[in-house]
């Protein structure tokens, strides 16, 4: 009894039947072609139940199966020979079960070994191993075997049949026998000269393709031949073999695109085999039309063709072509309103042949080779279009065209619709729509395409005009012809320095100043043309005018100014003037003596005639030599810069350099004042010195050097290193001290001081002008509303100078405010530099904005990066040393994070942005758990990961002679570090914002002399900027009383902050946004504030709190406790 049986027998028949119904139920699908009497096939198609082994459905095309009751003896067979598969799988799976228990009683076999290579993969290893076995097995015939494809091609399909061999070619008996040897790697023998392996790499590298396509085939169509992975369900089929490929046209277009310009054997439509050449080129269609008194004939040749998927399959003179059916596309109706006719003649009546002329005859010409005999479209009543386009000028802005066509004696405007079967509509819509492009709309009234934009009315004058010629006559009003195009003007600049000031000639050919004035003033650099005010227009291309036009914006020139003779013009403005004109060679420019000097100059800075200091001349490094030539160059034409070089470049030394020279050459000076100047550009630099001299009544003094605090005393340190010659001066101490130094100090006296002194004392400065002022890390006055900057700007300087490794970190208005120190108004007002270059650059991506202040720039700032000046330096290594926390510190860690989600999942996108200072503390908080818990809880007596890291570093940097600098933002981590260092003897100094400036410079100076033990110092990073502090702090103060009811009493916030909440967003959840006890209400612009209304007593204050205590626990369970604090007895 079966396992089915049993159950059913433990079970009533209902239950048996439910729980078949339960499981799962498998069913196969077995469909195949079965021979039947005589040549005919079956196809039989069934569904059988594997759970409950019965038929599900079943169906044959026999007649037998239509006509008698069950199932008839085709799907007898077909279930018979499903039958017998699954006794041999079932044997065959038990012989292996048998065999594999066989082996586990061997011993030492262990249960293990059982297991064998997924299937898959070990079919895939070993087509692997036959591919690179086949040159060693098949010898000089691998890689060489050869298809010879044979087509056949009958109504209504095609055929292949195929040879295969090396040098003796066999017939190839069964495709399918072939496609399963391939698929299965397979030796297969043809006769006894040929048998190999049925790999891809088998075969020449030209039959792969066609390996390939029959592959595909054989997988297509294996159900359709009665095939399933080409093997037979039913005996009888092992004896029929699939000697013909046979193929649809789609399958044979597939079939002849792999054979393209080759030549291939066939036998097309019952001739006898010969080859055939397959080309893509396009067959020769031919069109006949033949006139006679009562219309046309219209004939084609016929083509003996098929269908594919793609193209037409043309048989013509032994060559198959493929022809793109989408070329046909114009003329596929034509096509199959003449295939129709069996003579592929039609006729067309004469009254109709205008109309095929217009409509179908332009469409044939363009597919079909067209002969005409006794035709003459004008006999027919045709007449060739002829067109006219009349414009006028109505108004200034406004221009009419009014297109018009004429055939033989009659003439329609072309937005006319009538008699459109005798007009030729295509060639209409054509002209239509070169009109339509330098058109705008038709105007029914006017009958007439109306132009009323500038731009295309310009098109029209420039372009559309000669194009419309080239259509047929063109009449132009007199109007019109009044509304000139003007060529581009020969634009002309020239330019001149005397007396230190540089003078400005523009001119624009014949065209006067006041239409000079007039175009630069509308200037627009998208526009291809600049409108005169009589209506006419003037060509802007290589004219020049966008030069002017950009000289008129960046020199700040008004109206009033271009219509003298001479502009005025800041020198700082040379370079860049000198640049637009060389880059812009169609203006004709004149430039001067003095100019070309100063631009000379400026451009070969390290050609000039400045000697560096004999001190220091060994000393300085050739990029730093530049440097000081640079500053020399700048000073000695009266123009400020940006020492921009990378940090650690000595810009101090290059700087110092500079004062050093200064002080040499004013000692020279005043040996030789009574002996004549010889140069022409000193005795220039020296009136123009003597001007500023006798101009200003302030006392003068030699240079101010202006400094972050920190570095006040490195200044002083290394002036007295690198130039002792040079009186040094510090104007630090109390504010009686610094101002009595400052009236002690010598004309000469080089005088340090920092930002935050000088805008202390920015008022003792007022009566001094210095030479030189020089202000070093310049991104302290990059906000240029703050004091310091305003103090710095308020010094008088002749030069000016500034020191900065990032003279732009976050904004561009950071590099505005540093050059409106060095020379106020280079860079415009604030507001004008924001709107055409910060926020052109920034927003908007302008390289326009870019190359402009780049131009600009470019004179006035050096940089220098160690990689380019310094390459005989070792390259920086950057390292980033990570450690694992435990223990304590990670369970701290963990528990931070998620009161941190907690808080930040109840927040509402208004209160994230009101609270990102308590975020910033937070995250502040997390980063102190990683340094050391100890930073944050005092009472935390763990171990830090990342402290018992740092101690380890330091310590094998010490004991392998290094020096190490240790940065750390948190002064207490340097503390606990220096703890730990004392415990392992290791000397260290500490640096932190509290040391004082003195003992600064002294720890420094200490730290870098050579014999010095002491190999570690910690500092902590630069103390914060008290100015941006107070901008911030007024910043949170304004914000916070934006958002607090200060217009009403109250005491503050009324209830403390739950865990993870806020108390005034649960309020406002609440529904409570101004619920009113009384005179006490929760105000409506912060939930969390209590407020007094007006006259609210105690009574009512708790009334409310309690009130709004149990709303919120009824809607959140949360329980809000009292921030206020209660006074006396309630």
């Amino acid at each position: 009894m079966t396992f089915k049986e049993q159950i059913k027998k433990l079970a009533n028949s209902k239950a048996y039947s439910r729980g078949l119904e339960e499981n799962n139920r498998e069913e196969m699908v077995l469909e195949a072609l079965v021979k039947g009497s005589g040549q005919n096939r079956y196809s039989v198609y069934l569904i059988w139940d594997t759970v409950r082994d019965e038929m599900v459905e079943a169906d044959c095309e026999c007649p037998a199966f239509r006509e008698y009751e069950g199932i008839c003896k085709h799907c007898v067979a077909v279930l018979l020979q499903y039958y017998s598969d699954s006794r041999v799988k079932a044997y065959r799976e038990k012989l292996e079960q048998e065999k594999r228990e066989k082996l586990l009683q061997i011993p030492g076999v262990k249960k293990g070994a059982e297991r064998k290579t997924t299937e898959g993969i070990r079919q895939l290893l070993k087509k692997s191993a036959v591919v690179k076995s086949l040159p060693l097995i098949q010898g000089d015939i691998c890689g060489k075997v050869r298809l010879e494809p044979h087509l056949i091609v009958e109504n209504p399909s095609a055929a292949l049949h195929f040879k295969i061999g090396v040098d003796r070619m066999y017939v190839m008996k069964d495709v399918f026998a072939f496609a399963r040897a391939v698929e299965r790697q397979e030796e297969y023998a043809y006769g006894k000269n040929l048998s190999f392996t049925h790999a891809m790499e088998s075969f020449a590298p030209e039959s792969r393709p066609l390996v390939s396509f029959i592959l595909r085939w054989a997988q297509k169509n294996q159900y359709r031949y009665g095939y399933s992975g080409y093997s037979p369900y039913h005996h009888g089929f092992t004896s029929a073999r699939n000697k013909l490929l046979d193929l649809t046209w789609e399958g044979l277009e597939e079939f002849l695109e792999l054979f393209v310009g080759k030549e291939l054997p066939a036998d097309i439509f019952y001739t006898s085999e010969s080859n055939w050449q397959i080309s893509d080129q396009e067959p020769e269609r031919h069109l006949k039309i033949f006139g006679n008194p009562d219309g046309i004939e219209v004939s084609i040749n016929r083509l003996n063709s098929v269908e594919g998927r793609r193209k037409n399959i043309c048989f013509l003179n032994r060559r198959i072509l493929l022809e793109d059916r989408g070329k046909l596309k114009p003329v596929q109706d034509f096509l199959e309103c003449v295939e129709e006719i069996p003579e592929r003649t039609i006729f067309v009546a004469k009254k109709d042949v205008p109309l095929f002329c217009a409509e179908l005859l332009p469409r044939l010409e363009q597919c079909f080779i067209c002969e005409k005999e006794n035709f003459d479209e004008q006999d027919y009543g045709v007449a060739p279009p002829e067109f006219a386009v009349y414009l006028d000028a109505p108004q200034t802005d406004m221009i009419t065209c009014n297109p018009k066509v004429t055939y033989g004696k009659k003439t329609y405007s072309l937005y006319d619709t009538t008699d459109l079967a005798l007009r030729d509509l295509g060639k209409e819509a054509a002209v239509r729509g070169v009109i339509q492009r330098y058109g705008e709309a038709y105007d029914e009234r006017q009958k007439a395409m109306v132009i009323t934009d500038e731009d295309k009315i310009y098109d029209l004058l420039t372009e559309g005009i000669p194009v419309f010629q080239q259509l047929g006559e063109v009449y132009i009003s007199d109007t019109l012809k009044g509304m000139q195009v003007h060529p581009s003007p020969k634009v002309a600049v020239g330019v001149s320095i005397e007396s230190g000031l540089m003078q400005l000639k523009m001119t624009a050919g014949e065209m006067s100043k006041e239409e000079l004035i007039d175009i630069l003033s509308r200037y627009n650099k998208r526009k291809k043309y600049y409108r005169l005010k009589d209506g006419s227009f003037v060509q802007k291309e290589d004219s020049g005018l966008d030069i002017l036009a950009d000289l008129k914006e960046t020199l700040q020139l008004t109206d009033q100014q271009l219509m003298q003779e001479s502009v005025p013009v800041d020198t700082y403005r040379a370079l860049y003037i000198d640049q637009q004109l060389r880059d812009n060679p169609v203006i004709s420019s004149v430039r001067d003596k003095n100019f070309r000097s100063l631009i000379r100059n400026m451009k070969t800075v390290e050609d000039n005639d400045f000697e560096i200091p004999v001190e220091l001349e060994p000393i300085l490094r050739g990029y730093q030599k530049t440097g000081f030539l640079w500053l020399k160059t700048l000073s000695a034409n009266g123009f400020g810069g940006i020492l921009a070089d990378d940090m650690g470049l000595g810009k101090t030394l290059q700087v110092i350099c500079y004062l050093l020279s200064e002080y040499q050459e004013r000692e020279i000076q005043e040996k030789s004042k009574k002996e004549p100047v010889e140069k022409e550009q000193d005795i220039e630099n020296e009136g123009r010195q003597r001007k500023k001299e006798s101009s200003d009544d302030r006392l003068r003094r030699n240079a101010l050097i202006v400094a972050p605090a920190s570095l006040v005393y490195n200044w002083n340190s290394e002036l007295e290193r690198f130039a002792p010659r040079l009186a040094v001066r510090m104007i630090v101490g109390t504010a009686a001290q610094r101002r009595t130094l400052l009236e002690a100090a010598d004309e000469g006296e080089i005088l340090i001081t920092s930002y935050d002194l000088l805008r202390r004392d920015i008022d003792f400065y007022k009566k001094y002008r210095f030479r030189c002022q020089i202000i070093d890390e310049a991104q302290y006055i990059k906000n240029h509303s703050t004091q310091a900057a305003k103090a710095v700007k308020k010094i008088q300087a002749d030069t000016r100078f500034a020191l900065t490794g990032t003279p732009v970190e976050n904004r561009l208005s950071e590099l505005w405010s540093i050059f409106d120190y060095l020379m106020p108004e280079f860079l415009y007002s604030y507001s004008r530099f924001r709107e055409e270059l910060e926020v052109q650059i920034v927003q908007h991506e302008s390289e326009e904005a870019s190359e402009r202040l780049r131009k600009m720039i470019r004179p006035f700032v050096l940089r220098r990066l160690k990689k380019d000046v310094l390459r005989d330096l070792p390259d920086k290594l950057e390292e980033n040393m990570y450690t694992r926390l435990e223990g304590e510190q990670q369970k701290l860690y963990d528990a931070h994070v998620k009161r941190m989600k907690l808080l930040l999942d109840k927040q509402s996108e208004e209160e994230f942005n009101t609270s990102k200072i308590v975020i910033l503390s937070e995250l502040t908080k997390l980063r102190q758990i990683c340094c050391d818990p100890a930073l944050l809880f005092e009472e935390y007596k763990g171990e830090s990961a990342k402290l018992e890291m740092c101690v380890d570093l330091i310590r094998n940097a010490v004991e392998n002679g290094h020096k190490i600098l240790v940065f750390s933002q948190f002064t207490t981590m340097l503390s606990r570090l220096a703890d730990r260092l004392e415990n392992e003897e290791t000397a260290y100094y500490m640096l932190t914002g509290s040391t004082g400036k003195e003992k600064r410079a002294k720890l420094v100076e200490e730290f870098n002399k050579e014999d010095n033990p002491t190999a570690v110092f910690l500092i902590s990073l630069k103390a914060g900027d008290v100015e941006e502090i107070k901008a911030i702090m007024k910043d949170l103060t304004e914000k916070r009383v934006s958002k607090q009811p200060l217009e009403y009493p109250s005491a503050g916030s009324t209830f403390k902050r739950p865990e993870g909440y806020f108390a005034g967003k649960l309020i406002m959840d609440a529904g409570l946004r101004g619920y009113q006890v009384g005179g006490a209400q929760v105000s409506e612009k912060h939930c969390g504030f209590v407020i007094n209304k007006g006259n609210a007593t105690a009574a009512d204050v708790c009334g409310l709190m309690k009130d709004v205590q149990e709303k919120v626990q009824e809607q959140f369970g949360v329980t809000l406790e009292p921030e206020v604090k209660f006074l006396g007895e309630f």
